[in-house]
């Protein structure tokens, strides 16, 4: 009888770990997921004239799929002459960030950002609540971008002089 309670002590002891070591798996790829969206929205909503190619470099570097291809587009060479004719300066700040949801190689990631925009030819930084929600793919070295999809407030645009979408 004794054995008989040790072994089914034992085989709860197992399962119990087994349990937690799958619980603290999952956790820790939350947490990287949710580590890796927050350095790459800090990297989009974070540049200047000054280090935009170094800004740009940062932000391929999370980009795969048809978001490196729009990345090419957004940060390309005539987008950061752009920025650094206008002495462009952009600070994001993440008030919320969360998973929307998490599979085994795919995850979505929903943020909201307040980001301020100065440049040379405004007198006023203007600031904007930005509305994200980044898709990213598990690959063989680590969790990268493969999709954004920027939604803004209403009543706003995206560029200056640009009538609000109805």
């Amino acid at each position: 009888m004794p054995w008989t309670l040790f072994v089914l002590a034992a085989a709860a002891a197992v399962t119990f770990l087994i349990l937690w070591q799958e619980a603290e798996t999952e956790g820790n790829e939350q947490d990287e997921v949710v580590a890796v969206a927050t350095d790459f929205i800090n990297a989009l909503t974070n540049f200047s004239a000054d280090t935009i190619d170094e800004d740009a470099e940062k932000i391929r570097s999370y980009a795969v799929g048809d978001f490196e291809e729009e990345v090419d587009t957004f940060f390309g060479d005539r987008a950061i002459a752009a920025i650094k004719e206008a002495d462009a300066t952009s600070t994001g700040e993440i008030d919320e960030i969360f998973i929307q949801s998490l599979d085994e190689d795919e995850a979505s990631v929903f943020a909201v950002v307040t980001e301020t925009i100065t440049n040379a030819a405004t007198t006023e930084p203007r600031t904007d609540t930005l509305r994200l929600e980044v898709g990213l793919i598990e690959t063989g070295s680590g969790w990268k971008v493969q999709s954004v999809e920027v939604f803004q407030s209403p009543g706003q645009t995206l560029l200056p002089g640009a009538s609000p979408s109805p």
